[in-house]
């Protein structure tokens, strides 16, 4: 059987992998956690928020699995982060101010 990641990267193929993460941190860690956030080339968006979420990012990804070892492997190393939650964009209607028909 083929795994999770295989079957999300098929399931993509060459569309980009676009995704909203909200990250809950320690408050005396939030610039530094936005600091780093900004160096990585995939995260397109750190926004300093109020509500459930510290922190809201938009990413994108050539390729599912390239989205998981995101989160995985490198948000989760960061220093002050308490949760994240990743909401995968399912369709996009307008993005930097142009609709999409």
């Amino acid at each position: 059987m083929e795994n999770a990641d295989a079957i999300m990267d098929e399931y993509y193929g060459e569309h980009i992998v676009t995704a909203l993460i909200g990250i809950t941190c320690d408050t005396a860690e939030i610039e530094n956690v936005s600091r780093a956030l900004v160096s990585y080339n995939n995260v397109e968006d750190v926004f300093l928020t109020t509500g459930d979420y510290d922190i809201f990012l938009k990413v994108k990804f050539l390729k599912y699995s390239d989205l998981k070892n995101f989160i995985l492997n490198e948000i989760s190393k960061l220093k002050g982060i308490t949760k994240t939650e990743t909401m995968m964009v399912v369709s996009t209607y307008k993005e930097r101010g142009i609709k999409f028909e």
